[in-house]
């Protein structure tokens, strides 16, 4: 009973070490240099208030709509990259549901970009409106039009020229490139810094 037992625990400790594989390898960057991942963890958040107007903006926006905290993400609208005053109450209600300190004016705190950037996850090629991601995708082509591909389109298909932008993003802020838009590549875009060639402090 005891060779079974411990026959057992050994086989299940097996498959929970290749989940936890599995998991590190879909990750972005699996390979990044601890160096790297240290600056870009470093890079303070930038909040965001009403006025404000950017890609960061377009990506909030975005992501909430994707979350259903908000329902307007069109970065290629006139006004797509702006913080609206309708924005305030749907950026407060995220902040409540996510237990963070809920901002009297709405200002996307740092602690709330980091709840976003928990929430995004991971965006892969291939995603779209086929996989009802279309409103995320189109936060991160936002990002990358801003960061490294003017001519980028944002269509919410994270096709060939998205997942260029992204791996070409990756390279300069030597993240380790996979094309997908993860944890490491929405710091390294989001916080303060992206707009430098490299990342900040390397």
């Amino acid at each position: 009973m005891k060779i079974l037992l411990r026959t057992m625990l050994v086989l299940a400790a097996a498959a929970l070490t290749a989940v936890a594989g599995a998991g590190t390898a879909s990750a972005d960057g699996p390979d990044t240099d601890p160096r790297v991942v240290k600056a870009i963890e470093v890079q303070p958040w930038v909040e965001l208030d009403v006025g404000d107007e950017g890609y960061r903006v377009a990506f909030v926006r975005c992501a909430l709509t994707q979350i259903r905290f908000y329902g307007n993400c069109n970065p290629a609208a006139s006004n797509g990259d702006v913080y609206l005053r309708d924005m305030v109450d749907d950026v407060k209600r995220y902040q409540k549901a996510r237990a963070v300190d809920v901002d009297p004016q709405g200002t996307v705190t740092a602690e709330t970009m980091s709840e976003i950037r928990h929430d995004t996850g991971e965006v892969l090629p291939g995603a779209g409106p086929n996989t009802g991601k279309a409103h995320i995708v189109k936060g991160v082509q936002s990002a990358m039009k801003a960061l490294q591909d003017r001519n980028l389109k944002v269509d919410g298909w994270y096709g060939a020229a998205t997942e260029r932008a992204v791996r070409a993003f990756q390279r300069r802020k030597q993240i380790d490139v996979d094309g997908i838009f993860g944890p490491q590549t929405f710091r390294a875009a989001m916080a303060r810094g992206a707009e430098q060639r490299n990342t900040p402090g390397l």
